[in-house]
């Protein structure tokens, strides 16, 4: 399979994965924000600031040092180094799981109390900590999947688990009687589906080293008459240490720093809010609103964004190291003129139907507001994720750590000064300032690596006119035909919204043809 072919199958089959599992998601929150509320919702959107610290260090660093270990000890036939590697790293990891679930249980008062000043949020975060020895036992499974290049068993398991979180909070629900409709039923729902994932991935994993040999070997694995095939060799346990915790700490502190700031960042907002407001109920239900109904919306076309980032960096790495800079460059250009696309694209759909779908999904005119502000954010996100994935490829991952802290620092500014005065707008005002600047610095460091070419026209006129002729026209189907035709709102949404995305697309891809 081509280059080309290669970044562009494995984004589709991710993106897939990942649209399934954020429409469950979707419904989830829907049925949540019905079942809760605005105000338990936000407490439980709460937690997760200081639950993924310990996320992060019971996960990040194992899952990656896993990956990168077992696709070379995989290259070389050394399934016993395998073996070994997956049973030491599940046992640091479950153990470490162990003992951040003891102090996260045990101080969840006093942390909800005096660090997310919001006493009702413990008993949800005591809950979401039994999740821990289970996530961290599936990440390093995960790690294992993904060194072996077959996504599909952690791609299963992701869609295990939401499912599993939507059918058990359903059934806790209709158990109202023995559990209050509050941020803990969320909880509970999130742990059983760690629980139910992670079952799924350990009897994956049981039978892949059972039945390996008769699932056959992926195209990246040598052939069984390679002399290295099925080596013998045995690495020294220290070494095996020393060599994965060599890749893994400096990771694991890299993303733990970055999760320490964006905590901070998320449990600013709510408290922020409470001058602009005058009251801790409206800052909870404001903060939850955002969190758990709007931003999810703008979150959704991000995920082609994401499956593509997370094919550009091995691809651009590998380009690097083979310098082959004129691949390196069109890669660079046509990522990012894609990400710009579906950056524009969403951006006008988000301002032609952000106040309807927030009253149509979630019965809110305040989440369908707060999708119309945020609108404009789509361009940079999308940008500002790629860059760093075309960075990290480079090597630079350090760079890629600053450039995010400096984005984050400057939103965390906002935060602090504009919130008081302009409430959630200025919010916006942050996440802008700071997208920007992690841009233009990701932007500085690629230059200089690398040139590439960016037309205004083909990237940012052309694709505007579109969304914005494309949007002025399914906005006259919706009011003019749809609407008086008494269909369901939800159905002439989408159909209107149908019609905008053919629309854009089909003009799209003709002017693409057209300029090849």
């Amino acid at each position: 399979m081509s280059y080309k072919k290669t970044i562009f199958t494995g984004t589709l089959i991710l993106t897939l994965s990942g649209f399934l599992s954020r429409i469950l998601g979707f419904y989830n929150r829907i049925f949540l924000s019905n079942l809760i509320g605005a105000k338990e919702l936000g407490i439980y959107q709460l937690i997760f600031p200081i639950y993924m610290l310990c996320f992060t260090l019971v996960c990040h660093g194992f899952e990656t040092g896993i990956s990168n270990l077992t696709s070379r000890f995989y290259a070389m036939g050394e399934q016993k180094n395998i073996r070994r590697l997956i049973h030491l790293t599940c046992t640091l990891s479950f153990l470490l799981s162990l003992i951040l679930l003891s102090i996260l249980y045990e101080s969840a008062g006093y942390l909800s109390t005096h660090l997310l000043h919001e006493a009702s949020a413990a008993p949800a975060l005591r809950i979401a900590a039994l999740s821990l020895p289970f996530v961290a036992v599936k990440s390093c499974l995960h790690g294992y999947y993904i060194g072996l290049n077959r996504s599909s068993v952690p791609a299963a398991s992701q869609l295990v688990e939401q499912c599993a979180r939507v059918g058990s909070i359903y059934l806790l629900s209709i158990s109202i009687y023995l559990f209050t409709a509050d941020a803990r039923i969320a909880a509970w729902g999130m742990v059983i589906g760690e629980i139910a994932s992670t079952v799924y991935t350990v009897f994956a994993y049981i039978y892949t080293n059972l039945f390996g040999e008769r699932m056959g070997r992926n195209r990246f694995s040598l052939r069984r008459s390679h002399p290295h095939f099925q080596s013998v060799y045995t690495m020294p346990f220290s070494v095996m240490v020393r060599e994965f915790f060599s890749f893994s700490i400096p990771l694991t502190i890299n993303h733990f720093s970055l999760t320490i700031i964006s905590s901070l960042e998320n449990m600013l907002i709510p408290f922020m809010l409470i001058p602009y407001l005058g009251s801790q109920t409206l800052a909870l239900e404001c903060y939850g609103t955002l969190t758990g109904m709007a931003l999810p919306f703008l979150f959704f076309p991000a995920t082609i964004v994401n499956s593509l980032s997370v094919m550009l960096l091995p691809a651009i790495s590998f380009s690097y190291k083979q310098k082959k800079m004129m691949q390196i460059r069109s890669t660079i250009s046509k990522s990012l003129h894609y990400c710009i696309i579906i950056g524009i694209f969403s951006t006008f759909g988000f301002l032609l139907y952000g106040n309807t779908l927030g009253n149509i999904v979630f019965g809110s005119q305040e989440a369908g507001h707060y999708v119309y502000m945020f609108a404009i954010l789509c361009p940079f996100m999308y940008v500002s994720q790629t860059l760093s994935s075309i960075l990290n490829g480079f090597g630079s991952t350090k760079q890629t750590l600053y450039h995010n802290l400096l984005g984050m620092g400057m939103r965390i500014l906002f935060i602090l000064t504009m919130i008081p005065s302009f409430g959630i707008r200025g919010y916006l005002y942050g996440l802008l300032a700071g997208y920007a600047i992690q841009i233009l610095t990701d932007l500085f460091c690629i230059l200089k690596v690398t040139s590439f070419s960016f037309s205004v026209e083909k990237t940012l006129l052309l694709p505007a006119a579109l969304a914005l002729a494309g949007g002025w026209l399914s906005q006259l189907l919706y009011q003019q035909v749809l609407l008086p035709s008494g269909l369901h709102p939800f159905l002439t949404l989408a159909a209107s919204g149908l019609f905008y995305f053919v629309f854009f697309l089909s003009l799209q891809l003709g002017v693409e043809r057209c300029s090849c």
